[in-house]
């Protein structure tokens, strides 16, 4: 059964700051509800782990306190978005699933891109991809699969690094520079790949000069990309992307297909673009 939020207990009210509030560094945005911000924090992190997850872990990583981590999970439980095992560790549950489908049938970006990608991935013989940026990580979420026996599958919502690939180059190179810096920061703060800023920011300077990135073997061996920006709607950015084994992604290839993916992707532009 689902349990009532937290009401008034210490370090769990909502926010209710005026317009002269500063959050802190690392604070939730004012105007937001506290618990409800704990019980994403919670979905998400259950949904991203490579195994279950448990009640004492999820307090210590997301430092909230056990008592509200645990009431969390019963309602996540309760609305089948959580499941747990034997041991009272928890999973993503089904319910899940239906958000995702509800997205992707909703998304306008899906609805503009998914025609064009599919007809890119036939006539290439490579996977297409459409992918966007979600909680600073790049995340597929149109993908037409390679007709080829041997391809490569990004997965739709599964999110991997901006850091890696010619994907996650492209969508950094649409950010803000204010942003991207941002991004720098809390990569360097989680310890991930020492790599000298001044590689990083040239990569993503050379995406945004030439208007299209490469990859070879970065984020799975013997794998190649090439990408495109699709455009920003919004807050929204978005790349057009096709990924492939390197014994048919050549450079030379993936050069032919820069023109092609270009004006795939301004074609998903103009459709994303039109009023609903």
């Amino acid at each position: 059964m689902a349990t009532a939020p937290d009401s008034a207990a210490p370090g769990e009210a909502g926010h209710s700051g005026g317009a002269g509030d500063v959050p802190a560094a690392g604070a939730r945005p004012v105007g937001t509800v506290q618990i409800v911000d704990h019980a994403l924090q919670v979905l998400k992190a259950i949904a991203e782990a490579d195994r279950p997850r448990g009640v004492r872990e999820l307090s210590r990583d997301l430092a909230i306190s056990k008592s509200s981590v645990q009431r969390i999970l019963v309602s996540l439980e309760h609305e089948g978005l959580a499941v747990a095992d034997e041991a009272r560790k928890y999973v993503i549950g089904p319910a899940a699933l239906t958000l995702a489908w509800k997205h992707t049938a909703n998304s306008d970006l899906v609805g503009a891109a998914s025609g064009t990608a599919s007809r890119i991935a036939a006539m290439t013989g490579e996977t297409a991809c459409v992918s966007t940026v979600v909680d600073g990580r790049r995340v597929t979420v149109y993908e037409a699969e390679s007709p080829q026996p041997l391809r490569l599958i990004t997965g739709v919502g599964r999110p991997y690094s901006l850091f890696s690939g010619a994907t996650g180059r492209v969508l950094l190179s649409m950010l803000p520079d204010e942003r991207v810096d941002q991004l720098v920061r809390e990569r360097a703060g989680a310890g991930d790949e020492p790599e000298p800023e001044s590689v990083v920011r040239a990569r993503i300077d050379a995406a945004r000069e030439q208007g299209y990135a490469v990859s070879h073997q970065e984020w799975i061996p013997g794998g190649c990309g090439v990408a495109v920006p699709i455009g920003t709607q919004g807050s929204t950015v978005a790349a057009l992307s096709i990924y492939g084994p390197d014994a048919r992604l050549t450079d030379q290839r993936m050069a032919e297909l820069v023109p092609v993916l270009r004006a795939a992707a301004a074609e998903i532009t103009v459709r994303w673009r039109q009023p609903a």
